[in-house]
């Protein structure tokens, strides 16, 4: 098959029930990994473990999900996917439902991580499955923005729970049973290729180098975001910006990622994957180094708005062009584990750098990295028509001559 030729026909189409199973798998974990800061707060408030050693247990918690999807990489391509979704879901509802139940301290940091595990398999799941739609950037454009919307809406009632533990891990696993209802609709490979994947004869073939430099580039960048991310509170003080006003500009940002969601499909069509990434990347860059060295409450306000969209549009994008590389699913879910692993060390890194280096200092060490993670996602993005272009199937990189490759 050429570098440009569709893969076996059998791939799914969006269809009301398989966007209800991103629904229950995907959407839903990351729903759970939006709760997270509600979770700091409420170990702190019901366990007594102070603000770094909450930080601490969530980003074990988000370290485990990443180490599990990157495990899964073995095995994504041929597994029957809606049930590799119930096995996370499960883990996930016993994880959370455990530690509600019991609530002491080694019990609901055990049922944390093993939460943590679960998600990880739920999101690797649903990262797979989207490659194994006929449209994959469409696939990761649509379920980003219904993400978004409901993670909008989850954050919008957490007032209501008072940051009590208990009730927060119960909302977390009911998430699970309601994705057990409805991780059916996930699609597995076209059955022929399916077959092939799980046949243990034949040799898992290797990711490539390409798929390899995505994921560690993705790693550094969202490291570099989540070193900003979760210094915003040091940062807003720095500016003048009151607590109040920079937990509604936190919010703002959040939202903005469900703007970048809707429009990174415009820009892919109109203007091609590597300049939209360029631009976006640079703008980013900017918002970032704006933010850091701000004196001024508006234009840190002005700075990290614009961030959110930015970030919004550059996941959309990243994901989609990591689901149309390798029709298996086997690349999305190295890539999305990496990028993980970036959102879990950012916070470690940042809390110590962002008192150790000057204002400058930290700017140039989370913007440095962008520039390079832009300059290296272009040329990615430029190697081939289907990566520049997307709305197309993905790769099937067993079907390729290694000279296409």
């Amino acid at each position: 098959m050429s570098a440009t030729s569709a893969p076996a026909s059998g791939l799914a189409s969006l269809t009301g029930k398989v966007v209800l199973g991103f629904f229950g798998t995907w959407v839903l974990a990351l729903m759970a990994a939006n709760l997270v800061p509600v979770i700091i707060a409420a170990l702190v408030q019901d366990l007594g473990l102070d603000i770094a050693q909450a930080g601490a247990v969530a980003s074990g918690m988000t370290i485990a999900s990443a180490a599990t999807m990157l495990v899964t990489t073995r095995f994504v391509a041929g597994v029957d996917r809606p049930r590799l979704g119930r096995i996370g879901l499960v883990a996930m509802i016993i994880g959370y439902g455990l530690a509600a139940v019991v609530l002491t301290t080694p019990v609901v940091l055990g049922g944390l991580i093993l939460g943590g595990v679960g998600t990880g398999i739920m999101i690797a799941t649903g990262t797979a499955a989207a490659s194994s739609t006929r449209n994959p950037d469409g696939t990761v454009a649509t379920i980003t923005i219904i993400n978004r919307l409901a993670a909008t809406a989850l954050l919008a009632i957490a007032p209501l729970f008072h940051n009590d533990l208990r009730t927060v891990l119960f909302v977390v696993a009911g998430l699970g049973v309601v994705g057990l209802l409805l991780a059916g609709g996930l699609p597995n490979l076209p059955e022929e290729q399916r077959l092939a994947a799980h046949d243990r004869s034949v040799p898992v073939a290797a990711l490539t180098g390409v798929a390899i430099l995505l994921a560690l580039s993705t790693g550094f960048w969202s490291l570099t975001e989540d070193m900003v991310y979760s210094m915003t509170s040091v940062l807003a003080e720095r500016s003048g910006t009151s607590p109040e006003l920079a937990g509604t500009l936190l919010a703002g940002k959040v939202f903005g990622g469900l703007i970048g969601a809707v429009l990174a499909p415009v820009a892919l069509k109109f203007i091609g994957r590597s300049w939209s990434l360029l631009i976006i990347v640079v703008i980013s860059t900017a918002t970032k180094f704006a933010m850091i060295m701000s004196a001024s409450v508006a234009v840190y306000a002005t700075s990290i708005l614009i961030w959110g969209v930015m970030y919004g549009a550059v996941l959309v994008l990243i994901t989609g062009l990591a689901a149309v590389m390798d029709v298996t699913g086997r690349t999305g879910v190295l890539v999305f584990g990496v990028y993980l692993g970036g959102v879990a060390l950012g916070p470690l890194v940042g809390g110590q750098l962002v008192g150790l280096l000057t204002p400058l200092q930290y700017a140039l060490v989370v913007t440095v990295p962008s520039v390079i993670f832009g300059a290296s996602i272009f040329i990615i993005a430029r190697s081939r028509r289907k990566f520049e272009s997307g709305n197309t199937t993905a790769i099937d990189l067993g079907a390729e001559p290694a000279a296409t490759r």
